[in-house]
């Protein structure tokens, strides 16, 4: 009889244990609901609070940035990776990945306070890197960046000045 009563406890414990979590989760939900900056329960993913977040930069065209580049009036950031920045990018441009942005902050600082544009860029229409990279930057203080979108092959096709290696 000693097993049998020893059983009732854990069902009867295990029974409690999924009441008090039911009762935990209704509350929150309903708490969550009536709070006037409430978290969405359904498709918030941290990608999507990025890319709101990334779609804040400002783009600019490949004329504006020509224009501007001819002007020495800018600073290119190739967001890519080491590798393909070897291979090929806007020449004078300098190589930023986004995790690397912090590091950087310095020396862009006493250019943006000279007065210079950053333009960040990656290839590909739907490469995100560019968007990360400005975003990483405008979060460390740095002002006047803008999104080249699909920037080398824009810059590429249209002839313009490239380098190869390491700067």
């Amino acid at each position: 009889m000693g097993a049998n009563n020893f059983s009732e406890k854990i069902l009867s414990t295990f029974i409690e244990i999924i009441i008090i979590l039911f009762s935990a989760l209704f509350f929150a939900v309903i708490f969550n609901s009536i709070r006037s900056n409430n978290i969405p329960l359904f498709g918030f993913s941290s990608a999507a609070l990025i890319k709101e977040q990334q779609e804040e930069i400002p783009t600019i065209t490949l004329s504006e940035s020509y224009d501007l580049y001819m002007k020495n009036k800018l600073v290119f950031i190739d967001a890519r990776d080491p590798f393909s920045f070897e291979e090929g990018h806007i020449a004078g441009a300098i190589n930023i990945c986004p995790d690397e942005a912090h590091l950087h902050v310095p020396s862009l600082k006493v250019k943006s306070d000279q007065g210079f544009i950053f333009v960040t860029y990656c290839d590909g229409p739907q490469c995100p890197l560019s968007k990360e990279t400005a975003h990483a930057l405008t979060l460390r203080g740095i002002s006047n960046v803008n999104v080249l979108l699909n920037g080398w092959n824009l810059w590429l096709n249209a002839g313009y000045p490239i380098s190869k290696g390491k700067i």
